[in-house]
């Protein structure tokens, strides 16, 4: 067995040239071998078919087939296989199984890996890859064949992909299933995609079904990337062919089947296909082996190294995923080896390459004009000419129809006389027509604009045109002038004579459908009669049909033949030849006709209004330069980002520059033909300044920036919420302050942010992204890192091999062989990467090594099939001489223009490298530098036995930004930030031309991961077999918390509602800067009044609605607050303020987060940690077990020891579940059994504690103080009893109960804890009173300011949030003084309203809404906290909490009697609030008496008048007004019915977002059918038309049905009391039944 070890494996060696004329069926067609393929006849004559097909026909028959929905995939072909199925593994898009099948009467099994387009598409992310890797490594442990299933667009491409080492698991797959020891059948079934079709065709067969198709990358990908060379995406397919037949004449598969997904009756080919495909490979592996005995010679080297391994080799495989078999029963045997080793000589076949020396030089050559351009054209024009046809009803639009009836109003008073008075009151007619006609043609501008979208600009300059010339215009077809579709369609399908022929073929693919019979019979005639109309008016437009000799036979009107030459344009001519020769199927043209039915009245009838027409003209002009700035300012969006990042501001001369570009480029279009800069500047700025008045405004922007992100894929959503705000505010402030030669500031604030999560923080990397991608790009123009630089800075001595090889160019594809032409002319190297022999010299060593160097001088580096030849050479060459491998890397992939062949590169790199490294036992070591992407980045550079290494700054998603519509952030693509992610690289290097790299780096964002080694100290240390990297490194300082200490200046106050007007005005009144947070909603509640106008201080929209898209956002908020250079933040009460990891984030930024230390917070924030920590200073807790309890014995023994009753308690328990009261001892040890079996079912875990059953308590509270000088004061209790669902209503400064001994505990208590914990600022500590057994014990710790803390505040003097503030400012509280004095009482008022439940009992629901009336007298003995005002809205979105009333009495009685009469005279209208019930509980007795404890509430409920309750609370509420009719919901003109909103809240269309909508436009509905949900402050509420009621009952009759003939509100979107729904529509019927 011994073997030298310098010695060449054969195989290794003789692989390239065996590839060349490889065969698994040697001198036999595959049809022959393996049955149920197509034979090579049946192939040339589908090829001979395709090959005459125009584009689209070859798109219909290609690529259309595999993306119908409806099309079978991987499960539904192996339920038709019907066949045993064993060890399913389904995990989303991946879908594997065992087959059992029957070769030649012995059953044997298989491995099958699936890609399932019924889950994602067929998508697979890292996970899956991963997963199939580990499935095909076991199937080959088991000696099972593998079969793959292709069916995949590609491999997911976006960010959280790429952030998850996407390309790593796509080489790893990819180098498994080259590695694998059985034989592998790949099987095209649908699309086969990109990296995600690559590792599955790595096979020994790969096979497709007929209507498979096989590319690098989708054709809609390959045309993003010759863009510039207007080639259409269908183009493009039919350039490299990707169709099974042309892949098979390719030599890119090996067979078609003779099958087709869902062709059941055809199902015994495939499995055909699979045994005898099996079998075949198994036969030439047998016949292989017996023909090369050097087979034997390589499986006896690999027994040597398997019993010998070298230290390297050991090392290499411990730090890979890649691993080797170490069980000698798993040890593959010779023919396993082979069946590997054939895979590769099948796979490398498929790569073709020619040389320099080969290839012919052509003369300059035409790329082929492609199609894009006329196509995009096309599709717009026809959208438009069947809108013209088909016009928006004003009917259905209420601004619009509002606008249009106002115009109607203003215009038919102008002949009206007026006195001085009623002008004043009324207005001069004039003026109000005038600015009746300016509101509609803004409306309807914004209107089209909106529905328009992308094609807004060709549209707008095309309605000019027809405005400009109406007569033209009004010669194109409409529906309803075509008498009898179908037998028009039907009479020009038989017709044959020269002119109908000619006209039929001047009909788009798509539209000669039309002709075909069936396809008439199956649609109905609207629809037939829509795409006709749009077909003949694209022809009418295009050239003259009039032909003498095509019309010869035909009789044509003398009338026809005049109009055909009177007019310039060929529409009349061509619309007079269409009535003369379709039978008289299209109706004479008489006159111009226009809707006078005002139910029938369309957006174009108001346009074409004389009074209007000019005036909308200009309006569409403004609309296009509207377009046009919004474009431009998209393009320029890094200026954006370096002037907001610097000084938030835009300044005047970018905006100017901005306006000026514009300009510039609108007026090189016809609409502006004969305007000057000045007349279009001026009429574009007042327009604009017209739009930011506009009460539309804001949700036209809305609108807007929601479809133009479609457009932009590639850009951050949070990006265009800036260009929003500035054309809602920056742009008029521009324009008002040059007509008035104001100051312009330009700050960029943006107050309408919508529903993001995070948006803040997501903006910052959105801003700083924009700057990497400047800088690099420029770093990657600069040609720093070259061929050249890399071969000077490092080689010696350097010797290329294989130089001539070059692309065979195997497509042709049409802009591939232009480029080749135009590197040879430069002297560039026409391929992607360049190979050879060197020196490579570091610091201290020189190696001899073969190196591998990308060309990014063409193509970007792509890899062709002449570089995968190049690669295998050279592998070839450093095992002959034993030298290790040093790879540069810069690559946009695979070269996508070599067709499906370019996939195989990925494949037979990737498994030469698994050898080199096994065979040769010799390094492979990446450096990944620039652009590393694509194929190239998810094959070789990242293939698992290399040591893969990236430079700073390098970029390496799995597929680049060009070919991903979505936003890729560079967190999930630059080498720096994926340093960190575990498996995604060996290490990080410094650039190695460029010193100041990491600098400009670092400038843009302080804390990227630095790299700490050098290329030439990798090379070191990997050489002298040291595999471990230096680590990157933050550089950042961290501040400690007592350093940050200091006084505050500049707060951010990070709260809402009451919490925020308290927080906001003590803020102002000591002096502080306020940077106040706000949600959308909240931006214009009371606090954001109190900051808004005054230039100290700063409001800024954190963005959202609910609190985990806003307030919950911890990275915006310190984004936030380090923009705004704030020296503090205030985190308020609720949403993060008790978070310990908040509080870190906030200080590890810089920033002093008023509150107390980290491990304070940490220890008294679980509840575990509190517990021990309070029972360690001898401070009592609920008596219990205080840990698990893991027997009945010992549950018991507990229980005796705190006396009974006791709650059992599980540890994981939730939801009333898990939770057991035991009255008894003889009951415990049933109940515990039963309380351990119930939670290990409910929550996987038994577990149980047990704590003291307090079966009536009182709530007690202890305000506390401390400050950094170790002085605590704990300054009064609380009582806090009065509670639903743990939710107070009402405070009191001291307790009616709590005996004076426990009062002094409580407060001595609450001390210990604190100076135990080394707490700081304002806490409260919480405890229970055990009233039956008279003891007080720890409940919990509040490491935040309370809503309560204003009693404590009335009774002691003590203002808690002003010794916030002086606390975190390192003040001391010692001489702090403070007596009681007399009683406290607070109440809260929530906006909610009682309702009885399903048994009877009340409960209450919150009502957010609009305040119409607020009275809330002004009283010495009272102080407010409030959020409610006239005109303010109550949000859905959060707690109900409007108003904190605190009374100060001189004693509790006297409090009572005040709070009472105040409440008496509170008028708070528009909503609901508990006022009522307030008042109730305060005339209470037993609440006068103070003998209760925390059942009080909910008892106090169920005993007084629950109907006279809810009465008095609707009463109060003012809401006593008219009640709805069918009339008041009718539609003008129309028999439709509006649905309105009965409450404010947040609408949703479907149960759960994986759930269908409730209904859809067209659906029939009775009153009983749920149409929405509405959601109010996380309460949802079903709507059905029976939620509403008239005076005398029900509003929509329930013996109706309706039809749903309009949906007015998406899903997400908040609704108010009022707002449109639905239209619905009663049907003409029966009453249903």
């Amino acid at each position: 067995m011994a073997q030298d070890s310098n010695s060449v494996d054969q195989l290794y060696l003789n692989a390239e040239s065996l590839a060349t004329d490889f065969s698994l069926f040697p001198r036999r067609e595959p049809a022959s071998v393996v049955k149920g393929l197509l034979t090579e006849h049946q192939i040339e004559m589908a090829l001979d078919e395709l090959r005459d097909m125009e584009v689209d026909a070859y798109i219909a028959v290609t690529v259309a087939p595999t993306e119908e929905s409806t099309r079978p995939g991987a499960r539904a072909i192996i339920k038709a296989l019907d066949v045993p199925v064993f060890g399913e593994v389904s995990m989303g898009p991946l879908y594997a199984a065992e087959l059992k099948l029957n070769f030649d009467s012995a059953n044997r099994r298989v491995g099958l890996i699936t890609q399932d387009r019924a889950h994602a598409s067929g998508v697979w992310g890292p996970e899956h890859h991963l997963e199939a890797a580990r499935l095909a490594s076991s199937y080959a442990i088991r000696s099972m064949p593998i079969v793959t299933f292709m069916d995949t667009p590609g491999a997911d491409p976006y960010e959280e992909a790429n952030a998850a080492n996407q390309a790593h698991s796509i080489s790893r797959l990819i180098a498994e299933l080259c590695n694998v020891d059985v034989p592998t059948l790949g099987i095209i079934i649908g699309q086969g995609y990109s990296g995600g079709a690559i590792p599955l065709a790595s096979s020994n067969l790969l096979l497709s079904v007929r209507t498979g198709v096989f590319n690098t990358i989708h054709p809609k990908s390959l045309a993003n990337l010759v863009r510039r060379y207007n080639l259409s995406w269908q183009e493009c397919a039919k350039f490299v062919g990707v169709s099974s037949y042309e892949l098979y004449k390719q030599g890119n598969i090996d067979g078609i089947i003779d099958f087709d997904p869902g062709e059941d009756d055809q199902i015994h080919n495939l499995k055909n296909v699979i045994i005898t495909g099996i079998q075949s490979i198994e036969d030439s592996t047998k016949n292989f082996v017996a023909e090369h005995p050097e087979v034997l010679d390589h499986y006896h080297r690999n027994l040597n190294r398997y019993f010998n391994p070298s230290e390297q080799m050991a090392a290499v495989h411990a730090s890979s995923t890649l691993k080797l078999r170490t069980s000698p029963t798993e040890y593959p045997n010779v023919f396993g080896v082979t069946f590997r080793y054939l895979r590769y000589l099948g796979l490398r076949r498929r790569i073709k390459a020619t040389t320099t020396t080969q290839y012919g030089r052509l003369a300059d050559t035409e790329i082929p004009e492609g199609e894009l351009a006329q196509r995009t054209h096309r599709e717009r024009r026809s959208a438009f000419l069947g809108w013209l046809q088909d016009p928006d009803k004003v009917l259905y639009e209420d601004a619009l129809n509002k606008s249009w009836k106002n115009f109607l109003d203003k215009r038919l008073g102008l002949g009206e006389e007026r006195g001085r008075i009623a002008q004043f009151i009324f207005g001069e007619p004039q003026a109000n027509f005038e600015s009746a006609k300016k509101e509609i043609c803004l409306v309807s501008g914004l209107h089209l604009y909106n529905r328009w979208k992308a094609s807004a600009e060709d549209n707008l300059s095309a309605l000019i045109q027809h405005l400009a010339d109406t007569e033209i215009s009004s010669y194109f077809v409409g529906t309803s002038e075509i008498k009898d579709v179908k037998g028009l369609l039907r009479a020009l399908s038989a017709s044959d004579d020269a002119f109908r022929t000619d006209l039929k073929q001047r009909f788009s693919y798509e539209g000669q459908k039309l002709f075909d019979l069936a396809f008439i019979e199956e649609k109905n005639a609207a629809y037939l009669g829509s795409h006709l109309v749009s077909e003949l008016n694209l022809i009418l437009e295009g050239d003259a049909l009039f032909d003498e000799d095509r019309l010869d036979g035909l009789t044509v009107s003398d009338t026809t033949i005049d109009i055909a030459s009177q007019f310039e344009s060929s529409i009349p001519g061509n619309r007079r030849l269409l009535e003369d020769t379709l039978w008289s199927h299209i109706e004479r043209k008489i006159g111009m006709s226009h809707s006078q039915n005002a139910q029938d009245v369309s957006i174009l009838d108001v346009i074409l209004d004389d009074d209007i027409r000019g005036d909308f003209i200009e309006t569409c002009r403004n609309l296009i330069l509207f377009d046009r700035v919004y474009e431009n300012m998209i393009a320029d969006l890094v200026s954006v980002a370096r002037e907001a990042n610097d000084t938030k501001t835009l300044p005047r001369d970018f905006i100017a520059g901005l306006v000026d570009k514009s300009i510039q480029d609108a007026m090189k279009l016809e609409a502006f033909a004969g305007l000057s800069d000045i007349e279009v500047q001026q009429s574009f700025s007042g327009w604009m300044e017209q739009l930011a008045e506009h009460s539309g405004c804001s949700n036209f922007l809305k609108s807007v920036e929601e479809w133009i992100r479609v457009v932009h894929k590639d850009k951050s959503d949070t990006l265009f919420v800036v260009v929003s705000f500035f054309f809602e505010k920056i742009l008029p402030e521009f324009f008002a302050s040059r007509r008035m030669g104001k100051r312009f500031e330009g700050r960029i604030e943006p107050v309408r942010i919508g529903r993001r999560k995070d948006f803040w923080n997501r903006l910052t990397i959105a801003y700083r992204d924009l700057l990497f991608n400047e800088f690099l790009n420029a770093e990657n123009r600069s040609g720093r890192t070259s061929i050249d630089s890399i071969l000077e800075k490092y080689v010696q001595n350097f010797e290329e091999l294989s130089e001539s090889l070059m692309s065979a160019n195997p497509c042709s594809f049409p802009t591939f062989r232009p480029s080749i032409e135009s590197a040879l002319n430069k002297n560039v190297r026409p391929h992607g990467l360049i190979t050879g022999i060197g020196d490579f010299i570091t610091n201290d060593a020189c190696y001899r090594a073969g190196l591998v160097i990308s060309n990014v001088a063409f193509q970007a580096g792509s890899i062709d099939n002449s570089d995968c030849s190049r690669f295998c050479h050279l592998l070839v060459e450093c095992a002959k001489q034993r030298l290790p491998v040093i790879c540069f890397i810069s690559s946009g992939g695979m070269q996508t223009k070599e067709g499906a062949a370019a996939l195989f590169t990925m494949a037979v790199v990737n498994d030469r490298i698994t050898r080199f490294v096994r065979d040769n036992d010799l390094p492979i070591i990446m450096f990944g530098f620039g652009h590393c992407t694509g194929g190239a980045q998810a094959s070789f550079v990242t293939h698992p036995l290399a040591q893969t290494y990236y430079l700073t700054g390098a970029r390496m998603p799995f597929a680049g930004q060009a070919v991903v519509e979505r936003n890729l952030p560079y967190r999930c693509m630059l080498s720096n930030y994926l340093s960190f992610t575990p498996g995604s690289m060996a290490g990080l290097v410094r650039h190695p031309f460029s010193a100041e790299h990491d600098e400009g780096l670092r400038q843009i964002d302080p804390t990227i991961p630095l790299p700490t080694e050098s290329v030439e100290q990798v090379v070191d240390r990997i050489m002298s077999g040291r595999l471990e990297a230096e680590g990157p490194i933050v550089v950042v300082s961290e501040p400690k918390e007592e350093d940050l200490i200091s006084p505050v200046h500049k707060t951010l106050i990070h709260a809402r509602g009451c919490t925020a007007v308290k927080l906001v005005e003590r803020a102002k009144h000591l002096g502080h800067e306020v940077v106040l947070v706000q949600s959308d909603p909240d931006m214009e509640s009371v606090p954001a009044d109190m900051v808004r106008d005054d230039p100290k201080h700063t409001l800024i929209c954190i963005g959202g609605n609910t609190s985990d898209e806003s307030y919950l956002n911890a990275l915006s908020v310190v984004s936030i607050a380090e923009a705004e250079k704030v020296d503090s933040l205030h985190p308020g009460i609720g949403f993060l303020s008790e978070d310990p990891n908040f509080a870190h984030l906030v200080r590890q930024h810089g920033v002093n987060f008023i509150g107390p230390r980290v491990m304070s917070m940490e220890t008294m924030g679980n509840k575990s940690n509190a517990i021990n920590t309070t029972m360690s200073i001898d401070v009592p807790v609920v008596p219990g077990s205080h840990g698990i309890v893991d027997s009945s014995e010992k549950a018991a023994e507990i229980s005796e020891q705190i006396g009974y009753p006791v709650l059992l308690k599980a540890v994981h328990g939730g939801g009333g579940k898990g939770i057991q009261v035991v009255e008894k001892p003889e009951q415990l040890h049933r109940l515990f059994h039963q309380v351990t079996t119930e939670a290990r079912a409910a929550f996987g875990n038994g577990d149980v504690y047990i704590e003291k059953f307090v079966t009536s308590l009182r709530h007690i509270e202890a305000q506390l103080l401390r400050d950094i000088h170790d002085n605590a004061r704990v300054i009064g209790i609380r009582d806090c009893s009065v509670q639903r669902n743990n939710q107070k209503l009402m405070e009191e400064s001291d307790s009616t109960i709590l005996p004076e001994k426990w009062k002094k505990a409580v407060l001595e208590y609450a001390e210990k804890i604190a100076h135990a914990v080394d707490y700081t600022g304002a806490g409260t500590v919480e405890f229970i009173y055990d009233v039956p057994n008279d003891a007080v014990y720890f409940m919990e710790m509040n490491t935040r300011l309370q809503v309560e803390h204003p009693v404590t505040e009335v009774v002691t003097g003590v203002d808690i949030v002003e010794k916030q503030f002086q606390i975190a400012s390192g003040e001391s509280i010692e001489n702090m003084k403070y007596l009681e004095n007399g009683y406290g009482l607070e109440v809260r008022v929530n906006a909610e309203k009682a309702v009885l439940d399903a048994e009877g009992n009340v409960s209450f629901v919150p009502t957010p809404g609009e305040i119409t009336r607020c009275e809330l007298p002004e009283d010495d003995d009272f102080r407010l906290i409030s959020m409610a005002g006239e005109g303010k809205v109550v949000s859905p979105f959060y707690d109900s909490l409007i108003i904190q009333i605190i009374c100060h009495g001189k004693d509790r009685n006297d409090a009572i009697a005040k709070m009472a009469d105040y409440l008496d005279r509170v008028v708070i209208n528009g909503i609901y609030t508990n006022i009522t019930l307030i008042r109730k509980i305060l005339q209470d007795e037993v609440f006068i008496k103070g003998e209760y404890d925390t059942g009080y509430l909910p008892a106090f409920l169920n005993r007084i008048d629950a109907e006279a309750l809810i009465r008095e609370i609707e009463e109060a509420s003012g809401a006593g007004g008219a009640c709805l009719s069918l009339e008041m919901l009718a539609i003008d003109d129309s028999d439709e019915l509006k649905v309105l909103s009965p409450s404010t809240g947040v609408f949703y269309r479907t149960p759960s977002p994986s759930e269908p909508e409730y209904v859809n436009v067209g659906d029939i509905v009775t009153t009983e059918y749920i149409l929405c949900q509405l959601e109010a402050m996380k309460m949802f509420t079903p709507v059905n038309l029976n939620s509403f009621a008239a005076e005398d009952g029900e509003l929509y009759p329930s013996d109706r049905r309706y039809e749903i003939t309009r949906i007015n509100i998406t899903t997400g979107q908040q609704v108010n009391e009022g707002d449109l729904l639905f239209v619905i529509k009663p049907l003409v019927e029966e009453a249903a039944a």
